[in-house]
């Protein structure tokens, strides 16, 4: 066990992820990465992938080496490197042993497809551990509930509760811009989330020149969709993206 290690990310689930989600996950990439469905010329780095998988489903499978695992780990932000790398590893295989099943769910509930693509922007692998959950738990009536969960808890898992910093890891992700909030996962892990956010913000954007998105921000900002209260039917006028969008445009 190696408390500097994210199990959690190499099996693409999430530190609160029940148990079931586990056994769901493990053996889909397991058979995904299985040697045997490649060609020798990819045997050593299967199997080190395999040697990984291994190793973090022996720990977090079992409830004691778990709890052993998130108190040696510690609490705070955790690095994400594991979701946002550049390298080859950090992409599927060809091999799908989940595409049989997943075409049939898909004729029942095709809006799982859309579910499934939003997580996959975060990493293959948590949208690969959606899919495996729901296929093992049966859970498709609460599909939505589910990736919206996985979502949230991603976010706050790896970047803290600051809610601009939040906005802004979600923009980044759903810009595909990996490197930036590889660099947002590093400040928040390190500096704690109750950094001033603005400067963070601020330096991400020059580092990453993300003020070229300007007028696309600004296009945004125009055609944020206002929300009627379900209580009181008032205007909502605030927006996930609107406090980064301002600062980008003002």
């Amino acid at each position: 066990m190696d408390p500097r290690k994210d199990y959690y990310a190499t099996l693409g689930v999430l530190p609160s992820a029940e148990p079931i989600v586990i056994r769901a996950a493990y053996p889909a990439l397991a058979q995904r990465y299985h040697p045997d469905r490649h060609s020798a010329s990819t045997g050593d780095d299967l199997q080190k992938r395999m040697a990984e998988l291994n190793e973090a489903y022996e720990v977090l499978s079992n409830d004691a080496t778990r709890r052993e695992y998130d108190k040696a780990r510690g609490t705070g932000a955790f690095s994400a490197d594991p979701y946002f790398t550049q390298s080859a590893e950090s992409e599927p295989t060809d091999s799908d042993p989940l595409e049989h099943d997943w075409a049939i769910a898909l004729r029942y509930y095709p809006d799982i497809a859309n579910l499934a693509r939003r997580l996959s922007r975060i990493s293959w692998r948590l949208g690969y551990a959606f899919r495996a959950h729901l296929l093992d738990a049966k859970a498709f009536e609460n599909r939505a509930a589910i990736a919206d969960a996985l979502e949230k808890e991603f976010l706050r898992s790896y970047f803290g509760e600051n809610e601009a910093l939040l906005a802004f890891a979600r923009h980044l992700i759903e810009r595909g811009h990996k490197a930036a909030a590889r660099a947002l996962n590093e400040a928040v892990r390190i500096l704690g989330s109750n950094v001033n956010s603005e400067r963070v913000i601020g330096q991400i954007t020059a580092d990453f020149d993300l003020n070229g998105e300007k007028a696309a921000a600004m296009r945004a900002r125009q055609q944020v969709i206002v929300k009627c209260c379900a209580s009181c039917r008032a205007i909502v006028t605030a927006h996930p993206l609107y406090s980064f969008i301002h600062r980008l445009t003002t």
